[in-house]
């Protein structure tokens, strides 16, 4: 079995879950770090789980996800925060991670209160359809 809290706290220092740890994907990670996320998926990706709600790689596409919208939030870097974004949208399609798209997508929501990447996910969902 791949264990991928355990090799993503070696390799890329992010912190093991809490036993109150809600939502420990969205938290836990360091957008700072969101291209070392990407390359250890890219490395692993063979290994990881892909069934299941909880699977390894949709645990891991929420934080990379989320270390997007983090730096799209908290930076003015929005050229390497589009190059990750470009990245990271073509192993969306490629591994399928369709549940990930639709909940980034907040479909039902006005844009004006959702997270900076929504836009660029309506945008993957659209293609997709």
């Amino acid at each position: 079995m791949f264990e991928l809290v355990r090799k993503l706290n070696e390799e890329c220092g992010v912190r093991e879950p809490e036993d109150w740890d809600q939502d420990w994907e969205f938290c836990a990670g360091d957008y700072t770090r969101t291209e070392d996320y990407i390359k250890f998926y890219k490395k692993y990706s063979e290994e990881m789980d892909s069934s299941g709600k909880y699977s390894d790689k949709r645990l891991l596409s929420d934080m990379i996800i989320q270390g997007i919208e983090d730096l799209l939030r908290f930076t003015d870097d929005t050229e390497y925060a589009e190059r990750l974004w470009k990245e990271f949208r073509q192993i969306l399609i490629d591994d399928e991670l369709y549940d990930n798209i639709v909940y980034w997508s907040c479909i039902g929501q006005p844009i004006e209160n959702c997270w900076k990447i929504t836009s660029r996910m309506r945008d993957l969902l659209r293609e997709l359809i």
